[in-house]
C-alpha cells in the first residue's frame, strides 16, 4: 500500500461506474516486485515458469473471439493462460484487495466497475469503491482514467 503518487489521480473522485484495472506501471514506479505478489495466484505448475520471467517478453496469442494473432507480453499472457480461476482462489477468508487482483489477473486486466466485481466476489460495490477510492493505492488497483492507460 503507498500513498497516491500520480497528481493526475488526485482529481478523479471515482463513481460505481467508474472501471478500475490493475495500474502494472505503479509496480515500477513504487519499486515493488510484481512477481512476489503474482506467484501465489498462479496454478502451482505455473509458479517455476513465472519465477524466472524478467520482463518486457513478447509471445503470440490468439484472440479467441475475432481469431486475431496478436504479439503480447509474455506476463499479460501467462496470467491470463495460468491464474487459478476464481473459483479455485476465492474464499470467505481472501481479503478484498486479493479478490479484486486476482480477478483482474484472471480476467486478462479487462477494466470493471465496482458493481462489477461486487457480482464476481460477491463484496458490495460501495466497500470495493470506497476501498479502491481511497487515499493509498493497493496492489496497482486504480481507476482507468483514459484510452491510453
Amino acid at each position: 500500500m503507498s500513498p497516491l503518487s500520480d497528481a493526475t489521480s488526485v482529481f478523479v473522485k471515482p463513481t460505481l461506474e467508474t472501471k478500475f484495472h490493475i495500474d502494472f506501471s505503479w509496480w515500477d514506479r513504487e519499486g515493488r516486485e510484481l512477481r512476489v505478489d503474482v506467484l501465489k495466484h498462479l496454478r502451482p505448475e505455473s509458479q517455476a515458469a513465472f519465477a524466472n520471467y524478467t520482463g518486457g517478453e513478447q509471445v503470440d496469442a490468439v484472440d479467441l473471439e475475432t481469431g486475431e494473432v496478436r504479439s503480447v507480453d509474455r506476463l499479460q499472457y501467462l496470467l491470463r493462460t495460468q491464474c487459478k480461476p476464481p473459483e479455485e482462489f476465492l474464499t470467505e477468508h481472501t481479503s478484498l484487495v486479493d479478490a479484486v487482483f486476482h480477478l483482474f489477473l484472471h480476467n486478462g486486466n479487462q477494466p470493471l466497475t465496482p458493481q462489477e466485481l461486487s457480482e464476481q466476489i460477491n463484496r458490495p460495490a460501495t466497500t470495493i469503491l470506497r476501498t479502491l477510492s481511497g487515499r493509498s493505492v493497493y496492489k496497482g488497483l486504480r481507476p482507468v482514467l483514459n484510452d491510453a492507460e
